[in-house]
């Protein structure tokens, strides 16, 4: 068996060689003598596996948080190699105890990790993160209970044979025709009036700059600021006639622009908007309560008193309608405005319920 002398290395040639500093020839050295004795070559090669996973978890983990002292370590670890007797152990001696019973080569670095992180739970990035997503979350529901749209309640007036007069939120009037709906809300926003209309009505509308007054109508918008003006929307043709002010009429991506005693109509079919080359004072007739008639084609006075009243009048024939009519009217009824048209063109009446028909001779 070789002298212990001669197989004894330096301690400081292992540490250096643990460190992986050692020369070609320091570690041809060492491994010589590793290669002289299992048994001191297995403790070495539990401990190199020790050394090198303490290095790499330093390299991953802030090594300020694991309480590793590689110095310690190798210092047991070499006081173990020297106490270890370099003669043969008679079979009846006792024999070391296991290796896997030294503290010095549990697996230490790993519990300090744990416990750091359990009583830390709050320090995490994942922790912290998650805190701020509930944060934000309250921070957002706060800010949308505060600022959420409470709806607004929608009244209706509707009429049926009678006219009525409506005042809305903002002090503008609605005097609203015989078989029409007017749909409003019981408080208008705070940056915009809007309305909604079937049938026939006449505004005048309360003058705001900074609440633009809109009616919906069919499939048409009407825009104003402070104005008065009609709206007749019976049918999906919609015609608008301004009496003072100035609106905006649209449908779709048409639009125009009207001004005091200008009217245009909206034709549903031909899906466009057609200005009139001039204005109908009685278009606003249901209003006014006033008809004027210039020598206007009975056919043309026929259709006026059927929107005004609501009537179902007809001409017996067509050629009838070509003469001229010219009367005015004031707050008068629809029999009598029918007995002065009739006798004025030497015609005759005919009844059948509901229905009207002028009869008689053409016009010389």
């Amino acid at each position: 068996m070789p002298d212990q002398s001669e197989n004894r290395i330096d301690d400081d040639l292992l540490g250096k060689f643990l460190a992986g500093e050692t020369d070609a020839a320091e570690s041809e050295r060492v491994q010589q003598w590793l290669d002289q004795d299992n048994s001191e070559r297995q403790e070495f090669d539990r401990f190199e596996l020790i050394w090198n996973k303490a290095g790499k978890l330093g390299d991953k983990t802030d090594t300020s948080s694991i309480p590793v002292n590689t110095d310690a370590a190798w210092q047991k670890m070499r006081g173990k190699m020297r106490a270890q007797p370099v003669t043969d152990v008679e079979p009846d001696e006792p024999k070391p105890l296991p290796v896997e019973s030294e503290p010095v080569i549990k697996p230490l670095p790993v519990q300090p990790v744990r416990t750091s992180h359990n009583t830390n739970w709050w320090k995490s990035p994942v922790w912290a993160v998650a805190a701020m997503a509930v944060l934000l979350s309250g921070l957002l529901w706060f800010f949308l209970k505060d600022t959420e749209t409470v709806p607004v309640a929608q009244l209706a007036t509707v009429t049926k044979d009678q006219k009525i007069e409506k005042i809305l939120p903002d002090g503008s009037k609605v005097l609203l025709n015989q078989n029409s709906k007017l749909t409003y809300p019981e408080s208008f926003a705070a940056d915009s009036r809007e309305v909604e209309l079937t049938g026939e009505a006449f505004f005048d509308v309360k003058p705001d700059p900074t609440k633009p007054f809109r009616i919906r109508v069919r499939n048409t918008t009407v825009q104003v600021l402070g104005t008065s003006f009609s709206i007749r929307a019976y049918t999906n043709d919609v015609q608008v006639a301004v009496r003072t002010g100035k609106v905006r009429f649209s449908a779709k991506n048409k639009e125009i622009t009207l001004v005091k005693d200008e009217q245009a109509a909206f034709n549903a079919v031909k899906d466009t908007i057609i200005k009139a080359l001039k204005f109908d004072v009685n278009a606003m007739a249901f209003q006014t309560g006033r008809l004027v008639f210039e020598k206007e084609p009975l056919s043309s006075v026929i259709k006026t008193l059927n929107e005004v009243y609501h009537a179902d009048i007809h001409l017996a024939n067509e050629q009838i309608g070509s003469c001229p009519v010219t009367e005015t009217f004031e707050n008068d009824n629809l029999d009598h405005v029918l007995n002065i048209t009739a006798e004025a063109m030497r015609l005759r009446i005919l009844r059948d319920g509901n229905r009207v028909t002028l009869d008689g001779k053409p016009c010389p």
